[in-house]
């Protein structure tokens, strides 16, 4: 660069070098600047300001005898020389929102770009005033400036991020400039902003503490913000995990049948009953004159089959065998299972592999491998090809070559075989144990007292 160059062509220098969002290039000198005078950036992306932050970087300040980084500020009235037109055309609510922040702001003052949680922390600590350097030319970046300064020092939470990523591609740039810019991972950008499409209440419960994988899972599993409202509140509820509320939502559970279920508008039928036919208990006593009772002579017909009915029924339940607890466990694992197997293999497959485990070390029964192809076959997209015989199924889905698809039926396979082996009358053990455990991990199964007996209290 020829000497006496101006400033200009210097910036010019730097920038590409650089090529940086950490790029100064009016930033010749530090200033020190009032607190009251700088605001913060409306497009910063944390929403959250925890006070054990704040007072952590206090101490720091204190002890170092002030910040290690200057702050970054850009003056009020040339960021919203530049930000009111291309809000008022692109984002008015945006445009609304900007107003409100710095509409009313005295002339003169700053936004603090980069820098806000210190200019907080130095408050704390008793300081007046904070260095800075005025980057006027980072207004056009002030969306995404916060995202890396954010990141490093105390971490956003995820729906931070991700209205942090959202602004910068609102700006124009595309996912793999954000991540050039920020160091993030274009996949991880990506995800982020997906997180964007839940409703409202999903993402506060995600910067309340709900873990991205529970969000991410109602993401990948439906399509419709009804069906993630819908998904969120049966989560709520009943305390299940996201996998389980998102099955209820594409395969919901059919209705148990009554026991007792009256047809409708039954219609009395009238009987006639010689006294032979009667019950010991139900044949009419003769008085001590040798006449019939007036009173059952002359109750109606209807009463009469009214009483033979009512003692049908009371037969009936009688005769009618208690529900068998085996049985009635057996039914739930297996509507378990059909909902595991609907959801497929799940990404941290740690807890699928100790279930593969064991059917691996042995050739999976007749049986076991037809109840695997059924529920493959019978969940809402077929799980593979479209094959009837069992027998041609699984060598279609061996010759695939697909991994993730052998996976998927591995996966079910396992899951008959551990059914298989538990529907056994025989003591559980361990592998009985892993694969109540499975089911409880993968969709909040509640195993019933009769399996809490088999499992030993377990």
């Amino acid at each position: 660069m020829a000497a006496g160059a101006s400033g200009p062509t210097m910036t010019l220098g730097r920038k590409k070098k650089t090529r940086s969002i950490w790029d100064d290039p009016d930033a010749l000198e530090v200033v020190n600047i009032p607190l009251e005078q700088l605001h913060p950036n409306p497009f910063n992306p944390r929403v959250v300001y925890r006070d054990e932050d704040i007072d952590e970087l206090t101490e720091s300040i204190k002890a170092e005898g002030g910040v290690l980084q200057d702050l970054s500020v850009a003056e009020v009235d040339g960021f919203l020389e530049y930000w009111r037109p291309r809000l008022a055309e692109t984002q008015p609510d945006k445009l609304d929102e900007l107003e409100e922040k710095l509409g009313s702001v005295p002339a003169g003052d700053y936004v603090t770009l980069i820098g806000h949680n210190r200019k907080l922390a130095l408050a704390g600590a008793g300081y007046e005033t904070a260095p800075c350097k005025i980057t006027n030319s980072k207004i056009p970046r002030a969306r995404l400036l916060g995202l890396p300064e954010n990141m490093r020092r105390i971490p956003l939470n995820p729906i931070e991020e991700a209205l942090g990523f959202q602004g910068a591609l609102d700006d124009g740039m595309v996912q793999a400039e954000v991540a050039a810019q920020t160091g993030c991972r274009q996949p991880h950008i990506s995800r982020r902003v997906k997180l964007l499409k839940l409703p409202v209440d999903v993402q506060q419960a995600v910067m309340d503490g709900l873990a991205v994988s529970e969000a991410e899972v109602l993401l990948d599993r439906l399509t419709a913000p009804e069906q993630y409202q819908q998904a969120w509140m049966i989560m709520k509820e009943e305390g299940i995990k996201a996998a389980f509320a998102a099955a209820r939502i594409l395969s919901p559970p059919a209705p148990a049948p009554s026991k007792a279920s009256p047809k409708a508008n039954p219609v009395p039928q009238q009987k006639t009953h010689s006294p032979d036919e009667l019950e010991p208990e139900t044949h009419l006593e003769k008085s001590a004159a040798g006449t019939v009772s007036k009173r059952n002579e002359h109750a109606p017909d209807d009463a009469d089959s009214g009483a033979a009915d009512r003692q049908q029924t009371h037969s009936e339940k009688q005769d009618e065998p208690e529900p068998d607890p085996r049985t009635e466990a057996a039914q739930q694992r297996m509507q378990a299972c059909r909902t595991v197997v609907e959801l497929g293999v799940p990404s941290n497959p740690r807890e699928t592999l100790r279930l593969l485990a064991p059917a691996l070390l042995v050739a999976p029964s007749k049986a076991a491998r037809e109840t695997a192809h059924e529920w493959l076959q019978s969940t809402i997209k077929p799980v593979g090809p479209v094959v009837a015989r069992p027998e041609k199924y699984f060598a279609e889905v061996s010759a695939s070559g697909d991994a993730k698809l052998t996976a998927h039926v591995a996966l079910a396979v396992a899951l008959a075989v551990a059914e298989h082996r538990a529907s056994a009358d025989r003591p559980w053990d361990a592998q009985d144990r892993d694969y109540i455990a499975h089911l409880k991990s993968a969709v909040n199964y509640q195993p019933t007292d009769w399996e809490l007996t088999r499992l030993g209290g377990k």
